[in-house]
């Protein structure tokens, strides 16, 4: 299934579309009953979660699943997850400005299109792994800085939500 977000509109999902603001009856007749929690739906094994706002409406789809997840979500013509980290954060800037909070490095808000990312390293944090993992006379295996490299080199997670949802 191909899924294309539209920042402070819709998802797209094969000709069908989930808009912010739907209710949740609306959201659960185009793409099912999900698994409730905390205000939210999870589908597709929770690697996409559907947030609702105290009426019930949808304020805000996020992507759960990263590089390893089947869902590819694709936004201003990307694969969110597929393109490198450094790269999507240029795009999603040149579409927002510079009007960005951000946990240095680890996750960005763009305020403007209310769509945030996630990682939960940073390239150099895995330098750091390797090199205190050998200080303490337990080496990390090739086969797992690589994996690890990759996951900081790519977005755990996007959402996106309602116009100034990461301003409140």
């Amino acid at each position: 299934m191909k899924f294309e977000i539209f920042p402070l509109e819709k998802l797209s999902m094969d000709g069908s579309s989930l808009f912010l603001g739907m209710t949740q009856a609306e959201t659960e007749k185009i793409i099912g009953t999900g698994k409730f929690i905390g205000g939210r739906s999870y589908y597709f094994d929770s690697e996409l979660a559907v947030s609702y706002d105290s009426a019930g409406k949808v304020d805000f789809i996020e992507f759960l699943g990263g590089i390893d997840g089947r869902l590819k979500p694709i936004i201003y013509g990307v694969s969110a997850f597929d393109t490198d980290a450094d790269e999507l954060y240029e795009l999603l800037m040149q579409h927002n400005g510079d009007d960005i909070d951000t946990e240095r490095g680890y996750s960005y808000s763009f305020l403007k299109l209310s769509v945030g990312i996630y990682r939960e390293s940073l390239p150099e944090d895995v330098a750091e792994m390797v090199e205190e993992a050998a200080s303490l006379g337990t080496p990390i295996s090739d086969s797992e800085i690589e994996y690890e490299t990759k996951k900081a080199h790519h977005w755990a997670t996007i959402g996106f939500g309602v116009r100034d949802y990461y301003r409140n």
